[in-house]
Formats: structure tokens, sequence, C-alpha cells
């Protein structure tokens, strides 16, 4: 009946969750099987602090109110390691989790272990290994009603060689078909296939040495991956659907704009992600000596979004970006012998990564416009603005670590890492014919032109070259406590480095604008670990509190006819609170837990914020030239005061050889912003959501057979949301997945 100890890697080592002085959150591989979780963005209903949803050029990913916002120029500031291996990219959130062994959410910043631009926090993925001793698997199929999604995934690996060489294979496919009906196209939305196989090798050399090799693949292909609904229609006062395009249309033909699961949109949109990760490690255990790990690691993905975002089924205004980025890393560690009295860890990692990001706006809406000195522009019909990105970075970093036992309860961890980065980039911005309507394909207009049109789209045509250097030491100290062996305080000093790098999507030519300078924090943290009542009963508490020094944001600015995103490093921002999780194991069949988190989050100074589209329209009605807010003392976005989740879990065995699982999760949320200027009409609030999966299962024979709803009060909850260009006041928004009901079927051998 006492809880299980869980193993966790959080600084690069084997240790019991309970003696890491991390605040941190583990869901086992069963857990996100049994709840139908595929990716990260639905993993982070269950964690508290943690927000992660789909956006236009680049996801949201934040913890304690950290995260880097919409432009694909960032490393994301909450950074995703899969078996050790950095995935910077924010379009990594969509990549799919199958066969994994656990998922440890780390938050805070994770200066010393992982390093790599982990300025908020870090996602570390543990996939399942082969195993030398004995072979095994499952296979797992599911159809969900609502959505009409067919997925089926497996995974099986032994011995070839027993105690010498073993493999293990696995993958998955999914289909949906869509639950946002489109009522331009008479499809549902968005239409989804996902493929994705994973292939390992272990390889024992000796006693103490042993080699890996793993080969990922993944394929997606979608329509309508962005699904957004038109919001704010008609606009409030002061603005008028008689002067905008989308509400306007909307308003004319009858189409509606209600946040309800339907939407509008021209034919045509779609979307893939191909990946592919490579990579052979080579250890000696610390069994006998220090263990030596070395990783070398190739990844690359391929990322396209065409999109129609002017939430109405005429050709007003479309986007398009794709992203082709390739990674290689290595990453070597040798530390102390497992029993050494002294522990200690020494490290070195490279990283060298090339991205080419290409962004095109359409603006069919301005043909309209093309009268009088605009006139010139007419043959050249439907404008758009296209923007191409190309970097490289090459990034080192040494990094050790040493824990010092006073005595058998006080122990000190002291740390350090020096990391450098130097990236490369070039950037142009030009005008364009679009030749599709998502301008996939553009023909530059002539040069003279070009001034004409920028007059319109915003789009200035240059090309502009950079480079950005940057380097730190990031010191790390902590202090533990062990009352005795269920009970365990810590205290935690850290600083935290993200480098600086280019804005892909600066279109101004405005000098220094294309260049933003790094991110730095210094945080604080204590806590208590416990088990009680015989390990029936555990209960972690961490408080924390975190300095953010120049800020880097997404800054969103407008012109008459058209909206952009700009990157800028702010004052700083402050994020302090309380975690708690809560397990009771009250008898063989029955336990009760929660997790908990307070946030305080706000920005210190922040005085040349991006302005709402009410705010750009009052500045402009005055004269004033260029619009900004002070945001100063306010909460970033995805910064809910509270947030947290209630999980009751219930078995029951029925006869000899069947058991009967039933567990409920209420999930839970206080109202946080989506945008970054904090529009209020975009502003999510308060939600709760109920999860319910009950399964029958026969032990012996190893089948199971179980219903998994999720949010079952369809709550609507607003992933993502932008203003509508040319359609002052009103918004495209994407909602997250409403209600889910699926029947799920799985056999292990």
């Amino acid at each position: 009946m006492q809880i299980e100890e869980i193993i966790v890697k959080a600084q690069k080592r084997d240790q019991s969750i309970q003696d890491v002085p991390i605040s941190i959150q583990v869901v086992g591989g069963q857990d996100l099987q049994d709840r139908q979780i595929s990716d990260t963005e639905s993993l982070a209903s269950y964690l508290p602090n943690v927000m992660v949803s789909k956006d236009s050029v680049a996801n949201n990913i934040y913890v304690r109110g950290v995260g880097s916002g919409s432009n694909s120029g960032f490393e994301q500031a909450v950074a995703t390691f899969v078996d050790g291996i950095y995935h910077g990219r924010s379009r990594y959130a969509q990549s799919t989790l199958v066969d994994i062994a656990q998922i440890e959410v780390l938050r805070g910043p994770q200066t010393i272990y992982f390093g790599n631009n982990a300025i908020g926090g870090a996602f570390s993925v543990t996939t399942r290994k082969p195993d030398l001793a004995e072979w095994d698997g499952y296979i797992q199929a599911a159809y969900e009603f609502e959505g009409d999604e067919t997925t089926v995934e497996g995974a099986a690996g032994g011995p070839l060689v027993e105690d010498r060489l073993a493999i293990r294979l696995a993958g998955r496919y999914s289909s949906l078909e869509g639950y946002v009906q489109n009522l331009g196209t008479g499809q549902t939305d968005p239409n989804i296939e996902d493929f994705f196989f994973r292939g390992s090798s272990l390889l024992k050399l000796s006693d103490e040495w042993q080699a890996t090799f793993k080969v990922e693949v993944g394929d997606q292909d979608s329509r309508g991956s962005f699904s957004t609904e038109l919001f704010g229609c008609p606009p409030p006062a002061p603005f008028s659907a008689a002067t905008t395009f989308s509400c306007g249309y909307a308003l004319a033909v009858g189409e509606e704009a209600e946040l309800d699961y339907r939407r509008s949109s021209s034919p045509g949109e779609q979307g893939s992600i191909n990946a592919e990760e490579y990579a052979f490690t080579i250890e000696r255990d610390n069994s006998e000596g220090p263990g030596i790990f070395l990783q070398a690691a190739r990844s690359q993905q391929d990322f396209l979004l065409a999109a129609d975002t002017d939430s109405v089924s005429a050709e007003f205004f479309a986007f398009n970006t794709s992203e082709d980025f390739t990674q290689d890393s290595v990453e070597l560690r040798v530390m102390s012998r497992f029993d050494s009295e002294i522990e200690w860890i020494l490290g070195a990692y490279y990283l060298d990564s090339d991205t080419r990001v290409d962004t095109t706006l359409n603006f069919p809406f301005a043909t309209a416009l093309l009268g009088g000195p605009l006139s010139v522009l007419a043959p050249y019909a439907p404008l758009s603005g296209d923007l191409q990105h190309d970097q490289t970075e090459k990034a080192y970093s040494a990094f050790g670590s040493i824990t010092y036992p006073f005595n058998d309860k006080l122990s000190a961890t002291v740390g350090l890492r020096y990391t450098k980065s130097k990236k490369t980039g070039t950037q142009s911005a030009t005008n364009t014919t679009s030749n599709d309507p998502f301008g996939l394909s553009v023909t530059p207009l002539p040069a003279a032109l070009q001034p004409v049109a920028a007059f319109l789209t915003g789009f200035v045509d240059h090309t502009t070259s950079g480079t950005v250097e940057d380097d730190d030491f990031l010191p790390s100290f902590s202090v533990q406590y062990k009352a005795n062996d269920n009970i365990s305080l810590y205290t935690k000093f850290s600083e935290g480095f993200k480098a600086g790098g280019f804005d892909t999507l600066e279109l101004t030519d405005v000098p220094d604008r294309y260049t933003f300078e790094p991110e730095t924090v210094v945080s604080y943290e204590a806590g208590l670990k416990s088990y009680w009542f015989d390990r029936t009963l555990s209960f972690n508490l961490a408080v924390f509190y975190s300095d953010y020094d120049d800020l880097q944001q997404s800054i969103t600015q407008f012109t008459e006819t058209s909206a952009f995103v700009t990157i800028d490093n702010v004052g700083g921002l402050r994020t302090q609170g309380i975690e708690a999780d809560l397990l009771w194991r009250a008898s063989d069949n029955f336990e009760i837990g929660g997790n908990f988190a307070l946030l305080d989050a706000e920005y210190r100074d922040y005085a040349n914020a991006g302005c709402t589209v009410l705010q750009a329209y009052e500045a402009d009605l005055a004269g004033q030239i260029g619009c900004a807010q002070d945001l100063t003392g306010k909460a970033p976005p995805f910064a809910p005061t509270y947030s947290g989740n209630i999980r009751v879990g219930y078995n029951r065995e029925i006869g000899d050889s069947f058991e009967l699982t039933a567990e409920s999760i209420l999930s839970f949320s206080g109202a946080y912003d989506v945008i970054g200027d904090k529009d209020p009409n975009t502003r999510q609030g308060a939600w709760q959501k109920i999860d319910v999966r009950v399964g029958l299962s026969n032990v012996d024979q190893g089948w199971n057979l179980a219903v998994v709803g999720k949010n079952l009060t369809n709550e609507k909850v607003i992933g993502a949301a932008n203003d509508v260009v040319a359609s002052a006041g009103s918004y495209s928004v994407q909602l997250a997945r409403g209600r889910t009901v699926a029947v799920q079927a799985s056999y292990r051998f």
C-alpha cells in the first residue's frame, strides 16, 4: 500500500524524486497511454503553472508565467529534452509522444544540468529502452467519437542475443477527421493524419559499458490545423463593421461569429511536420568507478502552416510560414562512482544548428484600395509580403557540480556552467505578388514599386545581416537537510541565461530591430519533500522567487492596413509563488491526490509594450505617431493566479482474473491573458475541466478495455487569439479541443 518510489534524472543521475531539490512533477508512460495524451499540449492541462497551446508563427509554452511568445526567432524559454537531446523550437510541442517511460516537468531555471536556454523550465522526456533480459510490448487502439479520431499504437522489444544485444520498435498512427465545423468549405477541421516510428538498439559491450542507437521518424499532414474562429463581430464602439473587411463580410452574408467550434475559411489550408532524429550514446555505469556518458545526435524538422486567418470564407488575409531546421549536438559527462561520499559531475556540450524560416503574409483585401496614387500596383494584385531568414548557431558550454555531505543529514551542492553562443543571420523582406491564396508561391514586385507597396503592407524592401555573440557564467547553489528518511528540506539559488538572437519577422528595416539581447534570471527556491503515515501519504511544497532582466518579448505594432510583431528586451519580470502536490494511498484500492499552484507574476519595467487595437486607434485619432502602453506592474500572458488538479483513483478485483479501474481528474485554472498586449476582449476566464476513465482488464491475459472522457463539461478554453487584419475590433481565436469521448482497447505481453 506504500507509495512507490519515483526515480528521476533531473540532475543527470538516477535519484529518488524526494531527493532532488527541484519543483518537479512526473507523469508516467502508462498514465500518458491511459489518458490518451499524445503531445505536450494535451499534457499541460494536468500540470499546474504550465501552459502550452498552438499559435500562428510559433507555439505558446509557458511555465510560471515565463515563455517566449509568438516569434519564430525565439528559442523557447521552456526547453524540451528527449532522451537528453535539446529540442528548442516551439513546434516540437506538437511532436508525438509514443512508448514513453516518463516525463519530468521541471519548473524554474534549469541552469546546470540542462543549461541550453532552459531559463523558465524544462520538459525532460525519457523513452522506453530495449530490455536485454526479456521480450515485452503492447498494442493499443482507440476511437474518439467527437472528432472521429482513430489511433493505433504499439511497441515491442527484447533481446536478439540474450544479455548482449536488444532492440525495441515503437510506432503510432492516428487520423483525426476534425471537431470544428467549417461552414466555408463544408468540411471539419482540423483534419490531421499522423505517423510516428522509433527504432532503438542496445549493445552491451562489457559488464560496465553499453552503447545505444536510436532513430525516430515522424510525419504529420493536416488541413485546417490552426482552426481560428471569428470573434467580436460586430465590433464594440468606437469601431464599426462598415469600415472592416472580415466582419463586414461576415455580417453581410450571415457567417456567424461565436466561439462554438464553427468557423468559415476559404479552401486550401494545409500543414505538415516532418521530423527525423538520430542519436548514438555510449556510456559506462558508475558502479565500479566514474560513470561516463557520451551522446551524439542529429535532429531535423521541416514545418509548414498555411492558414486563413481572416476567419471568413472570402479571401481577405492569409499567411504561410515554414521552418527548415537541422541540429547536431554532442554531450560528454563524467560523474562520480555511485557510492562516493562526495558526488560530482563534469560535462561539456556542443551544438551546431541551421535554421531557415520563410513567412508570407497575403493581403487580398488591399486590392480594393488600389486607386489614385496606388493604382500603379493594380496590375500586381493580390499583394503580399515575403520574409526570409537564414540562421546558423554554434553554442559551447562546460558545466560541473559537486555535492558535499557535512554529515548524514546536511549537504550542499555547488554548480557552475559556462555557456557561449554565436549566431549569424541574414534576413530579407520584400513586397510581392501572391500566386495563390496563401502565398506559397510569390513574385517580387519591381524595385520602383517597393516603396509604394510598403505604404499598404508595412514591408520595407531590404536585406539585413548580423551576428549575435553571447556568453555567461551561471552559478547554482543548494542546501539540503534530511530530517530523516521521510522528510527533507532544501533551499536553492541559481542564475539562468537565454541567448540573444534575431527577429525573423522584422519587416521595417528600422536600425537595431533585427537583433535582440540575451535574457537573464536570478532565482530562489525553497521546498519540503516528505512521506507520512508509513509512506502512504506524500506531500511536497515549493516556494519560489525569480527575477528576470532584459526579458525577450514579442510586441505587436499596427499600421492602417496591417499588424506586425517585433521583438524587444523589456526591463524585467518578477514571478513568485507556491507549488504543492499531495498523494494519499488510503488503501490498496483507493487513492486521492492533487497538485496546486499560486502564482504572482508581473512586469517590473515594461513601458514600451505594444498597444491593443483600441489604444492604437485612439493614438492615431490624437495624431500620435506610433503607440505604446505601460504594462509595468501587470501580469504577463498565460499567468493565472491559481491552477491545479484533484485526482481520485479506484480499483477493485472482480473474481480471480478481472480488475475494474476508475479515475477522475478535475483540472482548474484562474483567468489569464492570451495576448501580450492584454486586450481585455481576449482574456480567458477561469475554467474547470473534468476527465474520467473507467476500465476493465484481465490481469492474466493482459487485455484492457476502457472508456476515456476528457473535458466532459465541454469547457471552452482559448489557446491563441490575434487581431484580424483590416477588421479592427474583431479577433481570430483558436479554441483548445472541447469534449472528447473515446473507447480504448489494449493488449500487453
